[in-house]
C-alpha cells in the first residue's frame, strides 16, 4: 500500500469500515475510498478520522461509520461531539433526535441518508437498473440512499453513496437499523452477518449499541 492508502480496518456487527487517520484532501477522499473497496472486497465503506472529528467517503451519514471512528479513538469520549463509550468490544453512541428529518410511511429521512423500507429479502444480490433508479431517486436531497429489505426484525440492506457511485449490499448498517427502528418499533435488528445492532429511543436521544473489534 502507499502511504496515503494506509488505513485501519474496523468490524461493527460484521460490517467493515476502513478508517484513514493520514491527513487527505476533500477532493481525495471518493476517488481514494473507491479504490481501497476495489482493492479489499473485505471493506464495504470508507471513513476519515481527524483527531476526533469524522467524515464518511461522500459525506453521507453512517452510524456504523461513527462507531468504527470511535473504536478507533479507542477510549469513552466524543466524536463529532458526541459522547460514546467503549466497554472492551462493546461500544454506544448516543445520538440527537434531531438526526431524524422526516419518517412518511416506509420513507425514512436522516441527515445525510435517505432511506426505503421493503418488506421482502431478495434471495439474489443482483441490482437491477430500476432498483439504481429507485436509489438515485432518494439522492435528489441527500449524499447516499438505501433499500432495507426486511423480514422480521431481519434486515438486507442495499446502500448507494453519490459521490463515489457505490452500489453495496451491506453486512451491518447502522443508519438503515434505525430506520428499520423507526419505521418498525424494534429496538434490535438482526443484520446480514447475523449480529444485532440495539437501539433506544427517547423523546430527544437515540442510543445505538454493537459489537466492535479490529480485524
Amino acid at each position: 500500500m502507499n502511504k496515503i492508502s494506509l488505513y485501519r480496518l474496523i468490524d461493527t456487527a460484521g460490517q467493515v469500515t476502513a478508517i484513514i487517520t493520514d491527513p487527505t484532501k476533500l477532493s481525495q477522499r471518493a476517488k481514494l475510498a473507491q479504490s481501497i473497496m476495489t482493492n479489499n472486497p473485505l471493506v464495504e465503506q470508507v471513513g476519515f478520522l481527524d483527531g476526533v472529528n469524522f467524515t464518511m467517503m461522500g459525506g453521507e451519514l453512517s452510524i456504523n461509520g461513527l462507531l468504527a471512528g470511535a473504536f478507533v479513538i479507542g477510549q469513552s469520549g466524543k466524536i463529532n461531539n458526541l459522547n460514546f463509550n467503549l466497554n472492551e468490544n462493546i461500544i454506544t453512541l448516543t445520538l440527537p433526535k434531531s438526526i431524524v428529518v422526516t419518517v412518511e410511511k416506509n420513507i425514512i429521512q436522516l441527515r445525510g441518508i435517505t432511506y426505503s423500507v421493503e418488506k421482502g429479502i431478495p434471495t439474489t444480490n443482483t441490482i437491477s437498473p430500476q432498483t439504481k433508479q429507485a436509489l438515485q431517486k432518494l439522492t435528489l436531497d441527500s449524499p447516499a440512499a438505501g433499500i432495507i429489505y426486511y423480514e422480521g426484525a431481519r434486515i438486507k440492506p442495499l446502500i448507494y453513496v453519490q459521490q463515489t457511485n457505490s452500489y453495496k449490499w451491506e453486512n451491518a448498517c447502522g443508519s438503515g437499523s434505525l430506520a428499520f427502528a423507526l419505521f418498525s418499533s424494534l429496538r434490535n435488528i438482526i443484520q446480514p452477518s447475523g449480529q444485532t445492532i440495539n437501539y433506544q429511543i427517547s423523546k430527544n436521544s437515540i442510543t445505538v449499541t454493537v459489537t466492535a473489534k479490529e480485524l
